[in-house]
């Protein structure tokens, strides 16, 4: 089997929608829609920590895989619970960004590697995010990367990536057409379309980006190695996932209930 470093740094911007580091942060904050929308699953994040401070009652434990720049440290920080924020990013410039902004703080770590190298970092986290990263990360290693989560006795899971197919891809593209933003870039409009009828044998999956990838697969995998107890859509969890610029999943232990 490939080695999954030397896959993921063929990976060099985070597919070509996102560019470097700096580029990456300006079209996240690109106007009020992006902004908003991208804030969804930080107001979910934030819901779930503060849940999950309640039941421990205690220091919470942390582990953000493919954190980027570590914008889900500073979220948690202003919830004012007590916790260890550990991230884990392949690339350098998201962790020198990291680094500059929160190294400060003693409940900061950041480890620039590749997810497979850092499993053991799973073990004793209470709380295990990715957001926006999965789809970025290659198939086979999502798999391994999600059975190691589940031999580990965490109390959450909370995964979110975009909505890449059926209609939500055929408004996402013609609205960044619209605003002038660059997600819409990644496709040939021809490759929106079959992507909007949910004929992926016609889109060309393309270098671990946006475009080609399906939540699908993600859930059924999440599904045999742990419980989806809810999926969240955006901008608010009232929206049909059909039409959701992004999906996410909250997952506890196969062996566990959500009261």
């Amino acid at each position: 089997m490939v080695n999954g470093m030397k896959i993921e740094k063929k990976m060099t911007n985070k597919g070509t929608f996102c560019g470097d580091a700096d580029h990456y942060e300006g079209i996240q904050n690109f106007n009020f829609i992006t902004k908003f929308l991208h804030r969804t699953r930080f107001r979910n994040l934030e819901i779930l920590i503060t849940r999950a401070s309640i039941e421990k009652n205690e220091k919470l434990k942390i582990v953000d895989v493919g954190c980027g720049d570590s914008s889900a440290y500073i979220a948690i920080k202003g919830l004012g619970v007590d916790f260890d924020y550990t991230g884990i990013e392949l690339r350098k410039d998201f962790c020198d960004i990291a680094n500059k902004k929160y190294n400060q703080y003693e409940n900061f770590k950041i480890i620039q590697g590749s997810i497979e190298s850092h499993f053991e970092k799973f073990t004793d986290a209470d709380v295990i995010i990715g957001l926006e990263s999965f789809e970025h990360i290659p198939p086979w290693l999502v798999v391994r990367t999600i059975e190691a989560i589940s031999k580990a006795s965490f109390m959450y899971l909370y995964i979110t990536v975009p909505n890449e197919v059926g209609p939500a891809i055929l408004v996402k593209n013609i609205g960044s057409a619209l605003m002038g933003y660059e997600r819409h870039l990644e496709y040939e409009w021809r490759e929106t379309f079959f992507s909007s009828i949910y004929d992926l044998d016609k889109v060309k999956r393309h270098n671990l980006g946006h475009k080609g990838f399906d939540w699908r697969w993600l859930a059924q995998t999440l599904r045999l190695h742990s419980t989806i107890v809810k999926m969240t859509t955006s901008p608010t969890n009232f929206i049909p996932k059909f039409i959701s610029p992004s999906i996410g999943f909250i997952c506890i232990k196969i062996e566990n209930d959500l009261n």
